[in-house]
Protein backbone atom coordinates (compact mmCIF):
# COMPACT_ATOMS: atom_id res chain seq x y z
CA UNK A 1 0.00 0.00 0.00
CA UNK A 2 1.62 2.78 -1.11
CA UNK A 3 2.03 6.37 1.78
CA UNK A 4 2.32 9.51 1.02
CA UNK A 5 5.85 10.86 1.06
CA UNK A 6 5.25 13.84 2.97
CA UNK A 7 6.77 13.66 6.39
CA UNK A 8 9.70 11.53 5.13
CA UNK A 9 13.22 13.05 3.94
CA UNK A 10 13.68 10.92 1.33
CA UNK A 11 15.88 13.07 0.06
CA UNK A 12 18.00 13.06 3.03
CA UNK A 13 17.50 9.35 2.78
CA UNK A 14 19.43 9.31 -0.33
CA UNK A 15 22.24 11.85 0.15
CA UNK A 16 22.95 9.57 3.20
CA UNK A 17 23.37 6.20 0.89
CA UNK A 18 26.71 4.56 -0.05
CA UNK A 19 25.06 3.52 -3.44
CA UNK A 20 24.66 7.31 -4.49
CA UNK A 21 27.26 9.15 -2.41
CA UNK A 22 29.25 11.90 -4.46
CA UNK A 23 26.20 11.96 -6.68
CA UNK A 24 24.97 16.08 -7.86
CA UNK A 25 22.05 16.86 -6.12
CA UNK A 26 20.05 16.87 -9.11
CA UNK A 27 20.69 13.05 -9.60
CA UNK A 28 19.79 12.83 -5.43
CA UNK A 29 16.43 14.55 -6.22
CA UNK A 30 15.82 12.62 -8.94
CA UNK A 31 15.94 9.49 -7.22
CA UNK A 32 14.07 11.09 -4.21
CA UNK A 33 11.38 12.46 -6.58
CA UNK A 34 10.92 8.94 -8.14
CA UNK A 35 10.50 6.56 -4.64
CA UNK A 36 7.12 5.93 -3.97
CA UNK A 37 6.39 5.15 0.08
CA UNK A 38 4.81 1.67 1.09
CA UNK A 39 3.70 0.23 4.54
CA UNK A 40 4.72 -3.63 4.92
CA UNK A 41 2.84 -5.35 7.64
CA UNK A 42 4.49 -7.91 10.02
CA UNK A 43 5.23 -11.34 8.32
CA UNK A 44 5.15 -9.40 4.72
CA UNK A 45 7.39 -9.71 2.05
CA UNK A 46 9.27 -6.92 -0.27
CA UNK A 47 10.00 -10.06 -2.31
CA UNK A 48 10.43 -13.77 -2.14
CA UNK A 49 12.17 -17.01 -3.72
CA UNK A 50 11.34 -17.15 -7.35
CA UNK A 51 10.54 -13.66 -7.88
CA UNK A 52 11.69 -11.06 -10.41
CA UNK A 53 11.35 -7.48 -8.99
CA UNK A 54 11.29 -3.99 -11.12
CA UNK A 55 12.33 -1.47 -8.17
CA UNK A 56 14.75 -1.46 -5.63
CA UNK A 57 13.96 -0.36 -1.48
CA UNK A 58 15.24 1.35 1.04
CA UNK A 59 13.56 0.83 4.48
CA UNK A 60 12.91 3.76 6.29
CA UNK A 61 11.70 1.68 9.84
CA UNK A 62 11.07 -1.26 11.13
CA UNK A 63 13.17 -4.67 10.20
CA UNK A 64 13.24 -7.03 7.35
CA UNK A 65 15.09 -10.49 7.62
CA UNK A 66 16.78 -12.18 4.28
CA UNK A 67 16.39 -15.59 4.40
CA UNK A 68 17.41 -18.87 2.29
CA UNK A 69 14.35 -21.20 1.98
CA UNK A 70 14.00 -24.91 1.66
CA UNK A 71 11.47 -26.85 -0.55
CA UNK A 72 10.56 -28.54 2.28
CA UNK A 73 9.94 -25.11 4.88
CA UNK A 74 13.56 -25.01 6.49
CA UNK A 75 14.92 -21.28 6.65
CA UNK A 76 18.24 -20.12 7.34
CA UNK A 77 18.86 -16.00 8.35
CA UNK A 78 21.40 -14.26 6.23
CA UNK A 79 20.92 -10.98 8.00
CA UNK A 80 18.30 -8.31 9.11
CA UNK A 81 17.56 -5.06 7.13
CA UNK A 82 16.75 -2.02 9.08
CA UNK A 83 16.58 1.92 8.84
CA UNK A 84 18.20 3.34 5.33
CA UNK A 85 19.89 0.25 4.40
CA UNK A 86 19.11 -0.91 0.78
CA UNK A 87 18.91 -3.80 -0.89
CA UNK A 88 17.32 -5.37 -4.32
CA UNK A 89 20.19 -4.13 -6.26
CA UNK A 90 19.93 -7.79 -7.44
CA UNK A 91 17.84 -6.95 -9.74
CA UNK A 92 19.23 -4.20 -11.14
CA UNK A 93 21.89 -6.72 -12.76
CA UNK A 94 19.53 -8.70 -14.64
CA UNK A 95 15.68 -10.12 -14.73
CA UNK A 96 16.24 -13.33 -13.36
CA UNK A 97 14.05 -14.36 -9.99
CA UNK A 98 15.73 -14.41 -7.05
CA UNK A 99 16.68 -16.94 -4.70
CA UNK A 100 16.39 -15.12 -1.53
CA UNK A 101 13.46 -13.96 0.58
CA UNK A 102 13.36 -10.79 2.22
CA UNK A 103 10.21 -10.85 5.07
CA UNK A 104 9.58 -8.02 7.07
CA UNK A 105 9.73 -8.71 10.85
CA UNK A 106 8.79 -5.77 12.79
CA UNK A 107 6.01 -3.47 10.84
CA UNK A 108 8.18 -1.68 7.97
CA UNK A 109 8.10 1.87 6.26
CA UNK A 110 9.98 1.02 2.76
CA UNK A 111 11.20 3.50 0.35
CA UNK A 112 10.21 2.11 -2.89
CA UNK A 113 12.47 3.25 -6.74
CA UNK A 114 11.80 2.13 -10.41
CA UNK A 115 14.65 0.40 -11.17
CA UNK A 116 14.54 2.03 -14.71
CA UNK A 117 15.16 4.88 -12.94
CA UNK A 118 18.37 4.09 -10.72
CA UNK A 119 19.72 2.71 -13.75
CA UNK A 120 19.09 5.92 -16.02
CA UNK A 121 20.83 7.97 -12.83
CA UNK A 122 23.62 5.48 -13.27
CA UNK A 123 24.27 6.04 -16.58
CA UNK A 124 24.40 9.04 -16.42
CA UNK A 125 26.75 9.30 -13.25
CA UNK A 126 28.79 5.88 -13.55
CA UNK A 127 29.94 6.33 -10.31
CA UNK A 128 27.18 5.06 -8.75
CA UNK A 129 28.09 1.51 -10.35
CA UNK A 130 31.00 1.92 -8.41
CA UNK A 131 29.29 2.44 -5.08
CA UNK A 132 27.46 -0.39 -5.36
CA UNK A 133 30.04 -2.99 -6.54
CA UNK A 134 31.96 -1.47 -3.23
CA UNK A 135 28.56 -1.74 -1.16
CA UNK A 136 27.89 -5.19 -2.34
CA UNK A 137 31.83 -6.93 -1.66
CA UNK A 138 31.24 -5.04 1.69
CA UNK A 139 28.09 -7.41 2.61
CA UNK A 140 29.81 -10.32 0.63
CA UNK A 141 32.03 -10.44 2.89
CA UNK A 142 30.48 -10.42 5.56
CA UNK A 143 27.78 -13.55 4.02
CA UNK A 144 31.57 -15.55 3.44
CA UNK A 145 31.98 -15.08 6.84
CA UNK A 146 28.96 -16.47 7.87
CA UNK A 147 29.17 -19.36 5.54
CA UNK A 148 32.44 -19.83 7.17
CA UNK A 149 30.64 -20.39 10.46
CA UNK A 150 28.10 -22.25 9.05
CA UNK A 151 30.51 -25.07 7.81
CA UNK A 152 33.03 -25.50 10.27
CA UNK A 153 31.47 -23.89 13.88
CA UNK A 154 29.34 -25.79 16.18
CA UNK A 155 26.24 -24.33 17.31
CA UNK A 156 26.97 -23.25 20.57
CA UNK A 157 29.98 -20.79 18.55
CA UNK A 158 27.85 -20.09 16.18
CA UNK A 159 25.10 -18.39 18.28
CA UNK A 160 27.62 -16.49 20.91
CA UNK A 161 28.78 -15.30 17.48
CA UNK A 162 25.20 -14.20 16.53
CA UNK A 163 24.72 -12.72 20.28
CA UNK A 164 28.20 -10.57 19.98
CA UNK A 165 26.81 -9.30 16.45
CA UNK A 166 23.77 -8.00 17.96
CA UNK A 167 25.30 -6.69 20.68
CA UNK A 168 27.69 -4.55 18.37
CA UNK A 169 24.50 -3.13 16.34
CA UNK A 170 21.82 -3.16 19.39
CA UNK A 171 23.42 -3.26 22.35
CA UNK A 172 23.09 -0.35 25.59
CA UNK A 173 25.28 -1.39 28.35
CA UNK A 174 23.49 -1.08 31.78
CA UNK A 175 24.41 -1.79 35.93
CA UNK A 176 23.52 -5.44 34.54
CA UNK A 177 25.06 -6.26 31.38
CA UNK A 178 24.07 -5.31 27.77
CA UNK A 179 20.36 -5.24 26.49
CA UNK A 180 20.00 -6.03 23.07
CA UNK A 181 16.88 -3.75 22.49
CA UNK A 182 14.98 -5.76 19.97
CA UNK A 183 12.62 -8.46 20.05
CA UNK A 184 14.52 -11.64 19.47
CA UNK A 185 13.09 -15.27 20.13
CA UNK A 186 14.29 -18.76 19.96
CA UNK A 187 12.96 -19.33 16.50
CA UNK A 188 14.67 -16.00 15.03
CA UNK A 189 17.71 -17.66 16.75
CA UNK A 190 17.18 -20.72 15.42
CA UNK A 191 17.11 -19.41 12.08
CA UNK A 192 19.87 -16.93 12.48
CA UNK A 193 22.08 -19.87 13.90
CA UNK A 194 21.40 -22.43 11.08
CA UNK A 195 19.85 -24.89 14.53
CA UNK A 196 16.75 -26.56 16.22
CA UNK A 197 14.62 -24.34 18.56
CA UNK A 198 15.13 -27.03 20.88
CA UNK A 199 19.15 -27.13 20.41
CA UNK A 200 19.06 -23.19 20.74
CA UNK A 201 16.93 -23.36 24.32
CA UNK A 202 19.56 -26.08 25.68
CA UNK A 203 21.84 -23.73 25.32
CA UNK A 204 20.31 -20.65 26.24
CA UNK A 205 18.99 -22.32 29.63
CA UNK A 206 22.40 -23.00 30.55
CA UNK A 207 23.87 -19.63 29.83
CA UNK A 208 21.39 -18.59 32.04
CA UNK A 209 22.54 -20.78 34.87
CA UNK A 210 25.96 -19.71 34.23
CA UNK A 211 24.66 -16.57 34.59
CA UNK A 212 26.14 -15.59 31.11
CA UNK A 213 23.25 -14.19 30.06
CA UNK A 214 19.40 -13.24 31.30
CA UNK A 215 16.16 -13.08 29.04
CA UNK A 216 13.71 -10.71 29.81
CA UNK A 217 10.53 -12.00 27.20
CA UNK A 218 12.26 -12.26 24.40
CA UNK A 219 14.63 -9.54 25.42
CA UNK A 220 18.34 -10.83 26.04
CA UNK A 221 20.87 -8.93 28.38
CA UNK A 222 24.13 -10.35 28.60
CA UNK A 223 25.96 -10.23 31.98
CA UNK A 224 29.27 -11.62 30.87
CA UNK A 225 30.19 -10.50 27.31
CA UNK A 226 33.77 -12.23 28.36
CA UNK A 227 32.14 -15.66 28.56
CA UNK A 228 30.17 -15.12 25.91
CA UNK A 229 33.12 -14.50 23.72
CA UNK A 230 34.89 -18.20 25.24
CA UNK A 231 32.20 -19.67 23.45
CA UNK A 232 33.58 -18.83 20.47
CA UNK A 233 35.90 -21.63 21.03
CA UNK A 234 35.39 -24.68 18.72
CA UNK A 235 33.67 -27.35 21.13
CA UNK A 236 30.44 -28.23 20.94
CA UNK A 237 28.37 -31.46 22.76
CA UNK A 238 25.12 -30.41 21.18
CA UNK A 239 25.26 -31.04 17.41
Amino acid sequence: MTAEKKGYDLPGVVFRSPWFEGLPERAHLRLAEAASVHHYSKSAYLYSTGEASKDVYCILSGRVRLLLSSTIGQEFAIRDIESEAWLGEQFMAHDFPTAIDARVLESATVAVIPRSVVLAVGDEHPLMYKNIFKHHMRRSRGVWHLLTGMAFYPLRSRLAGRLLALIEEHGHPGADGVSIDINMSQTDFAQLSLGSRQRINKILSEWREKEIIEVQTNHYVVRDIDALREELELKDDDD
